[in-house]
């Protein structure tokens, strides 16, 4: 791969994966931020360097990184070569964190490198850290973050390892965290942030029994899916304050644009219309027990990009285009449903009257919605080999268009969670 090239070539190989890191309360406070090539699944001992960085520097610039990651931070992995670029500076300093692959072999010109950065605004993170203070001392005074590897380490050594951290004065973010138990430990521990399989995989989200705030929004949703009247929905969402609040801070969010301030529920609902609502209606099931607490959810944003991708990547598709549409977007939203229900999905089919190729996606990934709804999942895993065998099911979308597709669901995503 050449360095030099038209933005269409570079941006052909590659699709983005983001996995969110979050602070105490599990509050989205930034991403990590992984670009990979579908053409191959690991990455080759004779590789361009420096040309797989200025795909990474040409993404940022052409696309925008506020399409990727919202208001929140994007960390971003470095090697050496791309850490001593002019690449690295064209970067926003306020909002990177620079990511030292654990490769990076330590000296007096790294460190001095990372100084400089930090005097220019950037943050400097230390990946996988696994203990070995003799190694890398003198780097540890000169980063901001230290990303400690849980995966890596006997937890029974993480405590002291700890204490010898605590003079560097570093914010200490808990990688690899997969289970509620180890998210507890390390909150115990007094990490400040968390990241792992247990706040961007659905099966390992820690789900409570349904509310009954959500079941109600269950039976919304039937309602908005049939042909209730918006009387008899606005009457549905007066027993229930707390989503009615919810209702309208979604409404009046960034993401609608709209000219007038929505005061009421039956302006919300007129001026939304039928198809809008069952939008909003399979979003508030992500918030409803978050009461005024912001929308900054992991999971609220893993499902509003699963719906909104699957929806454009739906318009692409050859043939009468309208329903596909709509039903993509349900897809993808409904797909994480059983997590926040703790129901199965066939249990929440029932409650529900959709056309049967949403139920074979959703159970057996089957049909065009099937296919689209496993592209989707294989780019969130970061799994190349799902991804180019998903592609290959679903016509109408090259790689470009994937991570053209990718940036409009992220910045509508990010849209979505910032209130007016």
């Amino acid at each position: 791969m050449s360095a030099v090239g038209p933005t269409t070539e570079l941006l052909e190989d590659i699709y983005v994966a983001r996995q969110p890191i979050v602070d105490r309360n599990v509050n989205l406070a930034g991403y990590e931020l992984l670009f990979r090539s579908t053409s191959r699944n690991v990455a080759e001992l004779n590789d361009n360097v420096l040309a797989t960085s200025s795909v990474i520097a040409t993404a940022f610039a052409d696309i925008g990184l506020a399409q990727v990651i919202g208001p929140v931070d994007g960390y971003l992995n470095v090697d050496s070569e791309f850490l001593f670029s002019e690449l690295v500076e064209a970067l926003p300093s306020d909002r990177i964190a620079i990511e030292l692959l654990e490769q990076v072999a330590v000296d007096d010109a790294v460190i001095e490198r990372c100084q400089f950065l930090r005097k220019r605004g950037y943050k400097i993170a230390l990946d996988h850290f696994v203990g070995n203070f003799s190694d890398i001392d003198p780097l540890l005074r000169a980063v901001d973050i230290v990303k400690v590897d849980f995966g890596e380490i006997d937890a029974l050594l993480i405590p002291a390892m700890i204490d010898v951290l605590k003079p560097y004065k570093v914010k200490l973010v808990a990688l690899k965290i997969e289970t509620a138990e180890q998210f507890e430990d390390a909150k115990s521990l007094g990490f400040d942030y968390f990241q792992g399989f247990h706040f961007a995989c659905p099966e390992l989200i820690s789900a409570k029994r349904a509310k009954p705030a959500k079941i109600a929004l269950l039976k919304l949703l039937a309602l908005a899916m049939g042909e209730a009247e918006i009387r008899e929905i606005e009457d549905a969402f007066r027993l229930h304050p707390t989503l009615a609040v919810n209702l309208l801070r979604l409404v009046n969010s960034a993401a609608l644009r709209r000219q007038q301030t929505v005061t009421s529920l039956r302006h919300a609902l007129v001026l939304l219309g039928r198809k809008q609502l069952r939008v909003w209606l399979q979003l508030l099931l992500y918030t409803a027990d978050r009461g005024n607490a912001n929308f900054g959810s992991p999971l609220l944003q893993l499902a509003a990009v699963r719906g909104k991708l699957m929806e454009i990547l739906a318009a692409r598709q050859p043939g009468p285009q309208s329903t596909m549409v709509e039903l993509a977007f349900i897809t993808g939203i409904l797909s994480l449903m059983n997590v926040v229900l703790e129901m199965s999905t066939r249990d929440i089919l029932e409650e529900l009257n959709l056309p049967p190729q949403v139920g074979q996606a959703l159970l057996d990934r089957n049909g065009a919605l099937g296919d689209m709804l496993a592209l989707v999942e294989g780019v969130e895993r970061d799994d190349p080999t799902v991804v180019d065998a998903a592609l290959g099911r679903v016509p109408g979308v090259s790689r470009h268009e994937l991570i053209q597709a990718q940036m409009s669901a992220f910045s509508w995503a990010n849209e979505l969670t910032t209130p007016a």
